[in-house]
């Protein structure tokens, strides 16, 4: 099985297959994408981690690699989580699967396919953003190296590496261009971690809110039988009524039970997301600050910190789309026509609207709640601890 259930989702799975964790790729090509990965990110964030210890002595650089180095923990964090709960990943991939089988056409598959389209387009968006930014900073040590080809000069112009920090481990003029396909590499293989586990993750998302919907459309059908020909005070009318809402129940248990297990499956992952972004934004920003009297070394870092925000916000904006259309459940339960209904059914639709009060939601640790008021309450506490410390230096 090499897709997704539908065309909308093999970019997914190109970038799983190339970090190996696409569950249904070969045991070698899982081994060999494995491999590359973990070579690249351990050396790449070891060169990172260790330049920056041995920056200590230039604090200017010693700042500036601490935002790197911090990425690449959440990186790390992030590859190990969708590893760790990779049977949980493929279960919600399988039920993503049967649903399609199920919902191969009328109002239901056409939910499934807008929801499917979006995600593709904020797949092909976040890819486009996250290797974007990146790509001046990948810029910046080949331009002496050009410059000495096209504009020479009777020295050479002054090389660096990408990370700064790295240049105080060994004489790297000897081994520059080694040094530079290394680090091209090793952050390509960081960036397609975090875009590859990001972007699955809110192809679970949108398939939720799907689910969701589609429940919406179900109990929307409560009581409006009016295509077809139904005594409603008949014998039979009781038991349509009734199996209608036994399905809304089913519907929405499994649309909570697939919920639920996107929650399972990333909350650990979350409190390091969460913890780990405010000191990024907080440490990129002061080294933004600091170094405005260097442009170029400034505005790298103000597009690292607008990158760690809008990371911040991708992954608070899935958790309140799911928690509105979970919890949106309540009111479309409500407005429905269950007054019309019999007994029987009415009583299914209690323990429903008491379900749905308690909206799903994605939480970092089971207590702090992603949602777009939690992402603004980061962001003002992360900027609060930069106008701290740059007062202090100032």
């Amino acid at each position: 099985m090499d897709t997704v259930a539908t065309p909308y989702h093999r970019i997914n799975r190109i970038f799983l297959s190339i970090i190996g964790q696409w569950p249904y790729q070969t045991y070698i090509y899982r081994r060999l994408s494995h491999i590359f990965m973990v070579f690249f990110t351990t050396t790449h964030g070891y060169f990172q981690t260790a330049g920056m210890i041995a920056a200590w002595v230039d604090l200017d650089v010693f700042l500036e690699a601490v935002p790197t180095v911090l990425a690449d923990v959440v990186c790390g964090v992030k590859f190990i989580n969708f590893s760790y709960n990779a049977e949980k990943m493929k279960k919600l991939l399988v039920m993503m699967i049967e649903d399609w089988k199920l919902y191969k056409s009328g109002p239901e598959n056409d939910i499934l396919n807008d929801y499917a389209r979006f995600g593709r387009r904020v797949t092909m968006y976040y890819a486009g953003a996250l290797y974007g930014t990146m790509f001046p900073m990948m810029l910046v040590p080949l331009v002496p190296i050009v410059l000495d080809i096209v504009a020479p000069m009777n020295e050479s112009y002054p090389k660096h590496l990408m990370f700064q920090q790295i240049e105080f481990l060994f004489d790297y003029e000897k081994h520059l261009f080694l040094l530079l396909i290394h680090g091209y590499l090793g952050t390509f293989a960081f960036l397609t971690i975090i875009i590859a586990v990001d972007t699955m993750f809110m192809v679970y998302i949108q398939h939720a809110c799907a689910k969701f919907s589609i429940l919406g459309l179900y109990l929307d059908r409560v009581a409006k039988n009016t295509d077809r020909d139904i005594d409603r005070h008949g014998p039979d009318f009781e038991d349509v009524d009734y199996k209608d809402m036994v399905t809304c129940v089913a519907k929405h248990n499994d649309a909570i039970e697939f919920a639920n297990l996107i929650e399972e499956a990333n909350y650990f992952s979350f409190v390091f997301v969460i913890g780990i972004n405010m000191l990024m934004m907080t440490s990129s920003g002061m080294v933004a600050v600091f170094k405005m009297n260097e442009p170029n070394v400034a505005m790298k870092f103000v597009g690292f910190t607008i990158g760690e925000v809008f990371h911040l916000f991708y992954s608070s904006w899935q958790g309140e789309l799911l928690l509105d259309h979970s919890a949106a459940i309540f009111y479309k339960a409500y407005d429905s026509r269950w007054n019309d209904t019999s007994v029987r059914s009415q009583r299914l639709m209690v323990p429903l609207l008491m379900k749905s009060a308690t909206p799903c939601k994605l939480t970092a640790g089971k207590s702090f709640t992603m949602s777009l008021q939690s992402f603004s309450m980061v962001i003002k506490t992360s900027f609060s601890y930069l106008t701290v410390f740059t007062s202090m230096r100032a």
